[in-house]
């Protein structure tokens, strides 16, 4: 059996809604043609939109080989593709995941995040530390149906 992996992947909000996918769904599918998740991994999704270019959620592998649920978010059609279940698991509000702040731990943007990427230690170590951190920045997401409860990480 394989230790789960640490990925993470590129969302361009021009194609998909993926943060309307997350506030009213709780998760997006992702495409498998080009990635091996496995059930139980990590996935840091880094957003990319007219306002923003930064890594906004952590999320975990919950359903491989699954047909796509948030259609609706698409910008045009949807694909139907056999795709991978990203749930929510917390949303990061603060600016050190900025592209600007990731390049100075390993990330090199660019072309490089069209594809997802999970072979970057010192990357991945800074995002999980700052998502494990006790700001107030940080939000722990309780998902109930289509409600999203927001509770300030304790102190």
């Amino acid at each position: 059996m394989l230790k789960n992996r640490t990925w993470l992947v590129f969302a361009n909000e021009s194609k998909c809604d993926h943060i309307g996918s997350f506030k009213k769904l709780g998760f997006i599918n992702w495409v498998e043609n080009k990635t091996k998740f496995a059930k139980d991994d990590t996935v840091y999704v880094f957003v990319s939109s007219s306002t923003e270019r930064r890594i906004r959620y952590k999320t975990k592998v919950v359903a491989i080989h699954s047909q796509r649920e948030d259609s609706a978010f698409w910008i045009g059609e949807a694909p139907n593709d056999i795709t991978s279940k990203l749930q929510l698991v917390k949303e990061f509000e603060g600016n050190e995941l900025n592209e600007s702040f990731l390049v100075s731990h390993g990330f090199n943007g660019g072309r490089s995040i069209q594809r997802p990427m999970c072979n970057n230690p010192e990357l991945f170590e800074y995002i999980e530390g700052l998502f494990n951190s006790n700001s107030s920045l940080i939000y722990n997401r309780i998902m109930t149906r289509s409600k999203i409860y927001k509770f300030d990480d304790e102190f």
